[in-house]
Parts: C-alpha cells; sequence; structure tokens
C-alpha cells in the first residue's frame, strides 16, 4: 500500500455508524471526508437488526462515494474488543545473511499457525520487539545482516461469532473487508498508549451509551480488557424518564449544556419547553440531581473494576469513546480514582472529537502494516485521480468573487 492510497476506516458503535476517509501525505494524516449515520441496531456489542444496520451503512457509503466522486469499496473495520484474548509467541526465523521483508512474513505466518481455541479468531498481528544479534528493539531492523532474529509477537483475538456478525453487515453493504482491528488497539495507536506504557501503566476506558470497555496498557502491550454494562445511556435515561423529554433532548443537554463536578451548581436555565399548557425550565441544579445516583454508580463500578490496578500500581487514565468529552468527566474521574485523566481527541482535522478516536487509530494500524503488507487502497485511485484532474480542467462559471458576494443577498 502507498501512503498516498486512500483509506476508509469503519466503526459501527451502539448508536451510531462512523465511517471516515483519509490519506497520508508527505507523512501527515488529511481527512477527506467524515460521515455519522445515528442508528440504534446494535444492543450492546450484539448486532440485533443486520439488515437495517447494513442499508444505514450503504447510505453512509453514498453519501461518502458523492462527495468523492467515486464509489467506496472495501473498508478497514473496527471490532468491539469485549472478548478479547491475547495469545504471546517467540518466533525465531533463519535468514540468508540480512533480515527481509520476506523473513519477517515467514516469522508472522509461522505466528498465526499457532493452535487456538476454536471459538477465536485473530484479528491484530503485533510485533512488540524484535531481537537481532542479541539487541531487542520496537522497530522492524530491516536489511540488517544477522544469521537469525527473534520475533515477540502478540495475537489478539476475538470472539468468532462476533466477528462473522460484524463482518456480515458491512459485506451485504456491498462492501469488501480491507482488513480488522479491535478499537481499543485502534485508539492505543492514535493516543499512543503502547509507547506510554513502557514507564506507566495506561488504563483506557471507552465510554459509549450503552457500555463502558476498559484496557489496560502495560509494558507496551495491550494486556486486557474488560466491558461494563452500563454506559452514559443511563444518565440520558434517568433524564429523560424523570421530566418525559425526548431522548434526543436529554443526549444533547448532558453532552453540550451540563459541566459535572462542580462545587456548586448554578441554578440558571439551561432547557425550556412547554407540556399540556404549562411552561417548564430545567437549571444545571435540576439535572445534576437527575443525574447524580445514576452517575454515582456507575463511577463506581468503574472503581470496582480497576482498583485491583490502583492499589499496585499509579496508572493514568485515558479516556476515549462518544461520551468521554463530556464536560468535567475526565475532571471528576481524576478527582474520585486519584489518578492522571486525560481525553482521546486526535489531532488530525476533521477527527478532533473523542468519538472518532477509533476510526482516527485505524488509519495508523494500516501504516504500520506498509512495511510488511501490501494492502489495495479503499476506491480506485485512477478514477479518483482522473476526477480530480477534470475538476480542475472545469472551473466553475458561478465560483467568482461577485458572484459570491450576489449569493450573501439572494433569499
Amino acid at each position: 500500500m502507498s501512503e498516498q492510497n486512500i483509506i476508509a476506516t469503519l466503526e459501527l458503535s451502539d448508536h451510531e455508524i462512523r465511517l471516515a476517509v483519509g490519506q497520508f501525505f508527505n507523512k501527515r494524516l488529511s481527512i477527506l471526508k467524515v460521515e455519522r449515520v445515528v442508528y440504534g441496531g446494535i444492543l450492546g456489542q450484539s448486532i440485533q437488526d443486520p439488515q437495517g444496520l447494513s442499508e444505514a451503512l450503504r447510505k453512509a457509503c453514498d453519501h461518502v462515494s458523492k462527495t468523492l466522486g467515486t464509489p467506496l469499496q472495501r473498508v478497514v473495520l473496527a471490532l468491539p474488543s469485549v472478548s478479547m484474548h491475547r495469545f504471546n509467541q517467540k518466533i525465531t526465523v533463519e535468514t540468508s545473511g540480512v533480515l527481509t521483508v520476506g523473513d519477517v512474513q515467514r516469522g508472522l505466518k509461522q505466528a498465526i499457525r499457532t493452535p487456538l481455541p476454536e471459538h477465536l479468531e485473530i484479528i491484530n498481528v503485533i510485533i512488540n520487539k524484535t531481537t537481532v544479534n542479541g539487541v531487542s528493539m520496537r522497530r522492524l531492523p530491516l536489511d540488517e545482516a544477522c544469521s537469525s532474529f527473534t520475533l515477540d509477537v502478540d495475537l489478539l483475538c476475538a470472539d468468532k461469532e462476533l466477528v462473522y456478525e460484524y463482518a456480515s453487515v458491512v459485506e451485504k453493504a456491498g462492501l469488501e473487508i480491507q482488513d480488522v482491528s479491535l478499537d481499543h488497539y485502534a485508539i492505543g495507536k492514535e493516543a499512543s498508549l503502547f509507547e506510554r506504557s513502557i514507564d506507566r501503566v495506561q488504563i483506557l476506558i471507552k465510554i459509549e451509551r450503552q457500555s463502558t470497555s476498559l484496557s489496560l496498557f502495560a509494558k507496551g502491550k495491550l494486556m486486557s480488557t474488560e466491558v461494563l454494562p452500563v454506559g452514559s445511556g443511563s444518565l440520558v435515561a434517568a433524564l429523560a424518564d424523570k421530566h418525559h423529554l425526548p431522548v434526543a433532548v436529554a443526549d444533547r443537554l448532558l453532552h453540550h449544556n451540563v459541566r459535572l463536578g462542580l462545587p456548586k451548581y448554578p441554578k440558571t436555565p439551561i432547557y425550556s419547553w412547554a407540556a399540556d399548557d404549562k411552561n417548564y425550565t430545567l437549571t444545571e441544579h435540576d439535572v445534576a440531581q437527575i443525574i447524580d445516583p445514576a452517575l454515582d454508580l456507575w463511577l463506581q463500578q468503574i472503581h470496582k473494576t480497576i482498583s485491583p490496578i490502583l492499589n499496585e500500581h499509579h496508572p493514568d487514565l485515558v479516556l476515549a469513546g462518544d461520551s468521554a468529552d463530556i464536560n468535567g468527566l475526565a475532571v471528576m474521574l481524576s478527582t474520585q480514582l486519584g489518578c492522571p485523566t486525560t481525553v482521546v481527541v486526535s489531532e488530525t482535522l476533521g477527527l478532533r472529537q473523542a468519538a472518532l478516536s477509533t476510526v482516527a487509530g485505524l488509519f495508523y494500524v494500516m501504516k504500520d502494516q506498509i512495511p510488511v503488507k501490501e494492502l489495495q487502497a479503499s476506491l480506485d485511485m485512477d478514477l479518483f485521480s482522473a476526477k480530480i484532474k477534470a475538476s480542475l480542467r472545469q472551473p466553475n462559471p458561478e465560483d467568482t468573487l461577485g458572484n459570491k458576494f450576489k449569493t450573501l443577498f439572494t433569499k
């Protein structure tokens, strides 16, 4: 895969489809299109409405294809880390005197042939370290003179039925699956958690509407993952049920109008509505009181899950996912758990939201594979280039400064 090839990355979360299209140019990631489609066809991590989800994905792809002028053919798919298992292998490979890409590929093929439980499918094959001439390094020392080398490889696996569920939805939408990756592995690449965990343990907390998934990163590796069947949706439901609000309204109030963790909440109105010939208002103080029991229970579950790690280490907490950037949530977690807490937000324009941390990380998962794996672009690059050249040769007659001014005054 050339770095200039366009890649499409996809995540099917528990309440929306997230699709991003981008390419690496001059070693920097540029995003061409991001598409987010709200759809509730997933319960927890299990797909309940595969047909409806496929149709929604097809519509998202049509929007992207219309923007790019070229049909989207294949995607890199993120899979939930709910059933992750890790198997470590040490593979020694003989060379003909110099370490080549072919030698690395033979080592990886040998690792993949490791016998595994029948219910598991290999998702990510990770080279943690390469030992050459007695020296271990995290980068691949291609063209190094040696008679043999040893690969330290992690096989990250997921439940086979779950993998096929998600793959089936994508294929029914008329797309090929270019590659797959666990979502927490992708976020780890985006947030540099593998490098950061060499010196200090990192705990990734991905917060979605229906679930909260936690992963442990230590010694440069993704060690384990656990999923709690509760997410920010419990706070939205508490708010919606109390005042019979539409879920969309309650969701917007929680994610955009409320600040958590304040010592004293203001009583100025943040939302008003009318029902049964009566006027109602909600303040930040009201919202905080309504969601406090559900919020406290949720935070207690997180604390209980990671307490063994807190007792032995002094980890950093890293938040990702759709609800990670709720105002004040990171500060509240940091205060209650006594750990430095940050939110994963990509530095790439177009992906600067915590909800997009998975699709952002998938680009770097693919980039890491360039030295050892030939990968296709997600669309026809020749056709895309021809469309771009054609558009440059045909200037829009309306695209003039005078016409732009005229549009300011037209109704």
